[in-house]
């Protein structure tokens, strides 16, 4: 396979990574981050470039990772290992240029901008010192063994983490600087709305919600409404922020977005995970009034001053989709205002991440009716553990980390 075809195809299933590439004579970082670390690294945040050599192996492998220092102390590292020869050859390539073009890629799997990357050139030229010279590196499938080498790659970066078996490899850290972006005006047209966006709008929960709609429009072409409006006596307020629907289901979703470009490049977590979970509740408190004014017969309005008609005698899914959902802190009482909801006002209560939702959507083979049953089961799957810390992991075939398509 072509090399342009191999990583356009693990950057569609890969959740994050990584990648050395070339088109043409160009030079190119890849990067696939969650949103708010596209946002943060954008926003100027500290980053480096990490390439371990395993030469524990009869023949070496090189894996390489970013780190990116949006927390202090829990900086987000996405890693893979190279495991074909033109990755290799880029890299050495990269290093010896010391800066080449980067291009970011969210969650959606399409590039949103682009720039330049330059790259600390004490660190390029100890990097090359190591592997320069040398031709024989692992190149083939993503083997156990392989697995193992890139788990013990991640150990040796953050020995902290735990990993079955891993062991310390040599590991160089590059620093390295953004700059120069040049933004894409993405444009999402659906058959009942157009929206476009970028990933710099000051308005950052509108980037959320507009992704969001993006990724479900495929499923629900004509049944999924961005920013619709019912009548109250104070006026026209937003129902939620996407409402979609079919003869047997019906979802309303509110989005939360904890703000990048203002303030602050780098916040405290603990200061991000109340403030995120400010945000659920209140999304909570705005879902459950969506739901009773459908069981109280309220008009709902598209943007275009339309009556929506839909079937309205069926438990709704009320779904708190945020950026990212933070594995630190207390979210007991979250998970027992979920259950509270449930049990008072009688809906599937969903809160969970963009990555997530990616992840629900690969497994539904672009049928409604299978994200509904996903939803269900998922939330069966969270009465019984009492956990907001749940992920959908597709079946994957071999990929750059053991994944490429369901």
């Amino acid at each position: 396979m072509e090399p342009y075809k191999r990583i356009t195809k693990e950057i569609r299933s890969e959740v994050a990574s990584i990648w050395f590439s070339s088109e043409g004579e160009t030079l190119v970082l890849i990067i696939k981050a969650p949103l708010n670390s596209c946002k943060a690294i954008i926003h100027g945040v500290e980053t480096e470039i990490l390439v371990g050599v395993d030469r524990t192996k009869d023949v070496p492998i090189i894996h390489t990772g970013l780190r990116i220092f949006d927390d202090l102390e829990n900086p987000l590292l996405l890693t893979g290992a190279h495991r074909f020869i033109e990755e290799n050859e880029c890299l050495k390539f990269i290093l010896k240029n010391q800066n080449c073009s980067v291009v970011i890629y969210t969650e959606l799997g399409f590039p949103l901008i682009y720039g330049l990357a330059t790259l600390n050139e004490t660190k390029c030229k100890e990097v090359l010192s190591e592997i320069e010279n040398e031709t024989n590196f692992y190149h083939g499938d993503f083997t156990d063994e392989v697995k193992r080498s890139l788990d013990s790659f991640d150990f040796s970066i953050d020995p902290t983490r735990k990993f079955r078996d891993a062991y310390q490899i040599e590991v160089f850290r590059i620093g390295c600087k953004f700059l120069s972006w040049n933004e894409v005006d993405a444009h999402f047209i659906g058959l009942n709305q157009h929206v476009n966006t970028r990933l710099t709008d000051l308005k950052e929960g509108e980037i959320l919600e507009k992704h969001i709609w993006f990724s479900l429009e495929t499923i629900f072409p004509f049944e999924i409404f961005l920013n619709p409006k019912f009548k109250s006596r104070s006026g026209e307020k937003e129902f939620v922020d996407i409402f979609a629907f079919y003869k047997l289901g019906i979802f309303l979703i509110e989005s939360k977005s904890l703000s990048i470009f203002s303030g602050s490049s780098v916040k405290n977590m603990d200061r991000k995970v109340l403030s995120l979970q400010s945000h659920i509740k209140k999304a909570i408190n705005q879902l459950v009034g969506a739901s009773e004014n459908i069981n109280n017969g309220t008009d709902i309005f598209d943007s275009k001053g339309n009556l929506i008609v839909f079937k309205r005698d069926i438990v709704p899914h009320c779904i708190v989709l945020v950026a990212e959902l933070f594995h630190f802190g207390d979210w007991k009482e979250i998970e027992d205002l979920i259950l509270k909801t449930f049990l008072n006002k009688k809906v599937f209560l969903h809160v969970f991440d963009l990555r997530e939702l990616m992840s629900l959507l690969k497994t539904t083979d672009g049928k409604k009716e299978m994200l509904d049953y996903r939803l269900i089961k998922r939330f069966e799957k969270f009465v019984e553990v009492q956990s907001i810390h749940l992920r959908s992991v597709p079946v994957f075939e071999t990929s750059r980390k053991g994944r490429d398509k369901i």
